[in-house]
């Protein structure tokens, strides 16, 4: 004897309202009233189709037409529906039932008729009269009532006979146990293979859709921070559209059956709320200075103009949702001889490349910049090692020792007091007579890089960098005055505006103000 025929219908009720209040988990409440969890599990089902009556003991039991079983059974062999949609469509109290008459179905055994249902005349079993009687209601158009007063059958019978001669021709109408076991294994293959197809369309078109979400996610982020949230969406969207099982459309996608009900109930986090809100903020900065600032800068901007402190790592998590990437620059490894160079000086600077007062240490270089259709122009420029600003630069249509002495001659004339250590690498420019005889009489002792020795004025082709990544690569410059212009506005931008880590999240003109008080 079962639990439930020791529980009164009143505990069944209590249990069910209790269960349905969602302050417990089945098991949970399951425990609470001493039953298990598919006990509870039933109570509720039949709570939903029947109300209270279907949680009280019956006198007897329920009857069912033979076309609702039918209908029933092959409801479960398509497939199409679970077995508990099909008990809540059809009014079944127990799965259990279902079960018993499917097993009926593929004995090939007829379903018994409701109690008080009135029986039709029963008819002799020859084979050679039923073949007729098939063959007449086909050839009839399947006139089942015509059949039926013709051959003196109930109206069952012949729908039976002719299902029977259509799926597997007359072999279907022997009585004999060979042919019933021959048509209980046809029913049992077929069963199978609609099931196969059916789990072979399922898979197909949940991958089409899991590809259209995963699509449409580019475009529109998700910040939930689900990771399968896609395949949720997919998985929700196809059991509502189809009715497909959640647990088969899980196991396809592999996810688990628990994530999918857990994402389906989750409700909007406070965090989560805070990072649309900051993603906004993110993608307006972003756009406004051209795709620049990456998650360093972009944090330095955040605590500097709206007062927002956030994680490092949460900028970098919403900036790489977003699809927002700071221009990188590619790195180039060029290796070329060179003639010797007629004046050379040791390695001073020793890549120390910190400062302690301003105008202490300079390095300098030269890169070359294109414009138009193959026209080229070249930049020098000055940098101040205890600032990291642009002390002097200038722009020229020729690579020559005129271009680095215009250049000194801007800072010299800003700073004439300057005694600096200059750090240049060993370009002819800087290895000239003439630019070693300007050094002498300016007071400047000279260091210059070793031979393949990039990273020992690491900071100028740091500069060169940034420069290009942040405003060189993001346009297409027709002539020299507007690659010159262009220039000038971000050299501006880059002693003025542009925020440092290094120099304590300020800018050089701010760090050397505050220096100097």
């Amino acid at each position: 004897m079962s639990v439930m025929n020791y529980v009164s219908s009143e505990i069944k009720i209590i249990a069910v309202k209790h269960s349905l209040v969602g302050t417990e988990s089945l098991n949970q409440s399951a425990a609470r009233f001493g039953v298990s969890r598919s006990t509870l599990q039933k109570w509720l089902l039949n709570y939903e189709m029947f109300g209270t009556e279907g949680l009280c003991h019956r006198a007897g039991n329920h009857h069912y037409s033979k076309e609702i079983k039918r209908e029933a059974v092959e409801a479960y062999l398509s497939g199409r529906m679970s077995e508990e949609e099909i008990c809540k469509k059809y009014q079944i109290r127990s799965r259990t039932q279902l079960e018993k008459w499917v097993s009926l179905y593929n004995g090939q055994k007829e379903f018994r008729p409701a109690v008080g249902a009135r029986k039709g005349t029963c008819m002799a079993k020859i084979s050679g009269e039923e073949k007729q009687a098939a063959e007449f209601c086909i050839t009839h158009d399947r006139d089942y009532a015509l059949t039926a007063e013709r051959f003196g059958l109930t109206y069952q019978q012949i729908y039976g006979w002719v299902r029977k001669y259509h799926a597997a021709g007359l072999n279907s109408l022997r009585e004999d146990r060979e042919c019933s076991r021959e048509l209980s294994d046809w029913v049992i293959e077929n069963k199978h293979l609609k099931a196969v197809n059916l789990e072979l369309e399922m898979e197909a078109v949940l991958h089409r859709k899991l590809q259209q979400y995963r699509h449409q996610g580019r475009s529109s982020p998700d910040l939930s921070g689900v990771r399968q949230a896609a395949a949720y969406q997919a998985i929700k969207e196809l059991h509502e559209e189809h009715r497909w099982p959640v647990y088969k459309l899980c196991a396809a996608v592999g996810v688990s059956k628990a994530g999918y009900y857990k994402w389906l109930n989750r409700a909007v986090s406070q965090k989560q709320t805070e990072d649309e809100k900051l993603a906004g903020l993110i993608t307006e900065i972003y756009q406004a200075q051209r795709g620049i600032p990456g998650y360093r800068q972009m944090k330095i901007i955040l605590e500097r103009r709206y007062g927002l402190k956030c994680n490092l790592k949460r900028i970098y998590r919403l900036m790489r949702v977003l699809g927002l990437r700071s221009v990188c620059r590619k790195k180039k490894r060029r290796y070329q001889k060179k003639t010797p160079a007629e004046y050379t000086a040791e390695n001073i600077l020793n890549r120390e490349f910190s400062s302690d007062r301003q105008n202490e240490k300079w390095v300098t270089d030269i890169t070359e910049l294109k414009y138009g259709s193959g026209s080229k122009a070249y930049l020098s420029a000055v940098l101040d090692l205890y600032g990291r600003n642009i002390v002097a630069f200038s722009l020229s249509r020729r690579n020559n020792t005129p271009l680095v002495l215009d250049t000194f001659e801007q800072a010299f004339q800003k700073y004439p007091d300057a005694k600096p250590l200059l750090h240049s690498d060993r370009g002819v420019q800087y290895t000239s007579r003439s630019f070693r005889k300007e050094m002498k009489r300016a007071g400047v002792c000279q260091s210059m890089s070793r031979v393949g020795r990039c990273l020992d004025n690491a900071p100028m082709e740091g500069f060169w960098g940034i420069l290009k990544t942040e405003m060189y690569y993001l346009y297409h410059f027709e002539d020299y005055e507007t690659l010159r212009k262009t220039i000038c506005a971000y050299i501006d931008f880059y002693n003025n505006d542009r925020y440092q880590k290094k120099l304590g999240c300020m800018t050089p003109a701010e760090f050397i103000a505050a220096s100097a008080k």
